[in-house]
């Protein structure tokens, strides 16, 4: 059975950091939407082009165009044995069309919804501290709050939805990278288990 995994939580909440984690443990491709976007961009594809002034304000790129772009990538073989979608969905839009992904490439349910909380404080912090090291163009003070402003009011009622199906499992994120992991991987054995 395919562990396919979702992982939400705001800016800074360490999404992308665990699921490299997850991906390299578990032998399934890390799919990170904003890293997919932001290559296109470095490459000067058309899409990237499109897509450029859209992350360089902080702002969520279009529906339409994500579903497209995950679309593609879930149609892959190397996700055969699962994967990890980070940063998507973001919208209780964009959750729906994945429903309708899914059941295009016969793939059902999700495995698991990890929801990684932490205060905004702490994600603003955090989100400093990368600008610093990987001088990304949206972790400026003011690009982060908007941010924030931007998942609180698009993405928190994915946790509702998402909750409702039984398949949310709520992580503490404000501890350390190996705290974080050590209960991820709790977590996808339980939802292992029960999927087997």
């Amino acid at each position: 059975m395919p562990l396919d995994i979702v992982i939400l939580g705001p800016p800074g909440a360490g999404k992308g950091t665990q699921g490299k984690l997850i991906a390299a443990d578990a032998g399934i491709p890390h799919v990170n939407t904003g890293d997919m976007f932001r290559a296109e961009c470095a490459a000067g594809t058309e899409l990237g082009e499109r897509v450029r002034s859209i992350l360089d304000v902080g702002d969520l790129v279009p529906d339409e165009l994500t579903i497209e772009v995950v679309r593609a990538r879930l149609g892959q073989d190397d996700t055969a044995r699962g994967f990890v979608l980070d940063g998507f969905p973001r919208t209780l839009a964009q959750a729906e069309a994945l429903d309708r992904v899914l059941a295009e490439i016969d793939r059902g349910e999700l495995s698991v919804v990890l929801d990684f909380q932490v205060a905004d404080e702490i994600a603003v912090q955090r989100l400093l501290g990368r600008a610093g090291v990987e001088g990304r163009s949206d972790d400026t003070p003011d690009r982060i709050q908007y941010r924030l402003e931007v998942y609180h009011e698009q993405s928190e009622p994915l946790v509702e939805y998402y909750r409702a199906r039984g398949i949310l499992v709520g992580i503490h994120a404000d501890r350390t990278v190996e705290q974080v992991f050590s209960e991820v991987q709790q977590v996808l054995a339980a939802a292992q288990q029960s999927g087997s």
